[in-house]
């Protein structure tokens, strides 16, 4: 009977002078895996460089564009406070609940909304870019407002909220404070349209 050739005995020892030697590596930690080269770690980190750059062109895009230009007559938005203490706006459409405001006028360049109780919202920048938006209170007969006195905070909310502080009547043509007797705050705006905005207190009512 002759020795087969290979030896099958999984116990013994490694014959280093034809098996080859392990690779390199830190003692107690395994050896780094061969594909993890130099110009691996180089593409892998330019892969994560050109992720963030492209994360951050997105976020930025969302502030520098409008697409569909800045508001004009009849467009509804409401108001936010930004860093810095700015208002910022946000069109939305006018039957949502979160549409406070209405554009009544626009105007080229910084302009004085004369007549009426308007917010005067101004976008800047040069040339026709700079405008300056007339803001009348988007609400109707029976809505409730919370945080009446604050423009960027205002919002509509049901009559029977706690944070409900007004309730709002609309009345056609262009009135005085005589016209709501019971009111808290009588807002006039010459439009078009024409109309008076009473607020007063929900009552317990309502």
């Amino acid at each position: 009977m002759t020795t087969p050739p290979f030896d099958d005995n999984p116990f013994r020892s490694p014959d280093y002078a034809t098996a080859p030697p392990p690779m390199p590596g830190v003692p107690g930690r395994p050896p780094i895996p061969h594909w993890f080269t130099t110009k691996v770690k180089i593409t892998l980190a330019a892969c994560v460089v050109l992720a963030l750059a492209l994360g951050s062109l997105g976020a930025l895009s969302i502030r520098w564009i409008d697409r569909a230009g800045p508001p004009g007559d009849g467009d509804c938005l409401y108001l936010t406070r930004e860093s810095g203490g700015k208002l910022a706006y946000h069109r939305v459409g006018c039957g949502t609940d979160s549409a406070t405001y209405k554009v009544d006028d626009t105007y080229t360049g910084a302009f004085h909304c004369g007549s009426g109780d308007y917010v005067r919202f101004q976008i800047t920048g040069t040339g026709s870019a700079a405008r300056t938006l007339c803001l009348a209170l988007n609400v109707s007969t029976g809505d409730c407002l919370r945080d009446v006195d604050d423009q960027a905070t205002i919002g509509k909310v049901s009559c029977t909220d706690p944070a409900a502080k007004e309730r709002a009547e609309v009345i056609t043509g262009y009135r005085g404070d005589d016209s709501c007797p019971d009111a808290d705050q009588v807002l006039s705006y010459p439009g078009p349209p024409r109309r008076t905005v009473c607020l007063a207190p929900p009552g317990e009512n309502i």
